[in-house]
């Protein structure tokens, strides 16, 4: 989980950072359209730009920018890139001088970022005593490295001095999932007899039957739910559509929802609606899991977690992985056979209760 990817100036780690020059020439998201255009009438450029001169950290940003907006490369890929290059950029000086950077100071960023708390600068959390994880820190790096791969790929620069700088280790963590005493609990915690009650049951539910992600979940309109086949169309991501089919209770609760508990709309075909009747959003989402998890006694309860329960619990109940990956939007199975792995432990406690030759008396 990363604690916290700055879209601001922030400074990482211990070492020196300069705080008065900051990276002022990336534009912001809005005006990349019109710097976009300056670019290309004074310099004939599209997304190759081999003749453009970059000098600075912040052009090259900029240019990053422009190349990503064209490729349609999501605006959560392209702020985690920008906003760790900024951080690194701090970290750097400022606005350093694109030719000077080398493969050294990535490596010197990721021992600052090493010694730095969790949430320093962030402009709503408060500053916590822990270090930043493992994680949090390979992300930034990881953020830096394809960065300065972009920058070489388009002829930016003639050589990547990130080209053979490893990542960080990753501690592998086992991924945390409810048990079905757990699951009962949270589902039990709604007042299904109140339009909100319902919901909220029909939302969690939604999240265990079909492992789909929060953003898929909160983004789902009226369409996109096909009663008569039992699937939900949804956008994961990259744009990729895809189909997860959910079974007969999610689908009773789903239309009862529709039918009876659903507010009126307020100018939106989105599915899941406050009961004013606007979008439920992800921010919400999570708080309503919050709330549940809170009564129920359960600690951590989000709607990701949900995610690797319900992946579980299917490879449990005789599901295989591939059809696991289609479910879940993978595009390798790499992330699956973590579920698998996690699941493979019941085979190993199952054979050490009932394992036939330690029952035997001999």
């Amino acid at each position: 989980m990363v604690e916290f990817l700055p879209s601001k100036q922030v400074v990482a780690g211990s070492s020196p950072v300069s705080r008065s020059t900051k990276l002022t020439g990336v534009p912001a998201y809005d005006k990349i359209g019109d710097f976009y255009h300056l670019l290309s009438r004074e310099h004939g450029v599209g997304c190759q730009h081999q003749e453009m001169a970059l000098t600075t950290l912040s052009d090259a940003l900029t240019a990053y920018c422009i190349c990503a907006r064209a490729e349609a490369k999501s605006p959560k890929t392209i702020e985690w890139v920008t906003s760790s290059v900024r951080l690194f950029g701090e970290f750097m000086g400022g606005d350093p001088d694109i030719s000077t950077i080398t493969g050294n100071d990535l490596r010197r960023f990721i021992i600052a970022l090493q010694s730095s708390n969790r949430y320093r600068k962030h402009p709503y959390a408060k500053m916590q005593q822990d270090k930043l994880s493992p994680q949090s820190i390979e992300t930034y790096a990881r953020a830096v490295r394809a960065f300065f791969g972009h920058l070489h790929r388009e002829g930016f620069i003639d050589d990547n001095p990130m080209q053979k700088i490893k990542m960080p280790r990753v501690p592998k963590k086992v991924v945390p999932t409810f048990s079905e005493k757990d699951l009962v609990k949270l589902l039990s915690q709604a007042q299904r007899h109140t339009d909100r009650g319902f919901r909220d049951y029909a939302l969690m539910l939604c999240f265990l039957d079909t492992a789909a992600r929060l953003s898929e979940i909160a983004s789902l309109r009226l369409d996109d739910v096909d009663f008569d086949n039992g699937y939900l169309l949804v956008l994961g991501k990259g744009g990729k559509e895809r189909y997860i089919p959910f079974g007969q209770k999610v689908a009773k609760a789903l239309l009862k929802y529709k039918i009876k508990h659903r507010p009126e709309p307020m100018a939106t075909d989105r599915f899941f609606l406050t009961a004013y009747g606007r979008p439920l959003s992800p921010e919400r989402i999570e708080k309503i899991f919050s709330e549940y998890g809170s009564k129920a006694g359960l600690k951590r309860c989000y709607p990701h977690k949900l995610r690797h329960t319900s992946s579980v619990m299917y490879l449990r109940n005789g599901g295989d992985p591939f059809t696991l990956q289609k479910k879940l939007g993978h595009s390798s199975l790499q992330m699956t056979r973590h579920y698998s792995n996690l699941a493979d432990t019941d085979v190993r406690a199952a054979q050490l209760k009932y394992s036939p030759a330690d029952r035997l008396h001999i």
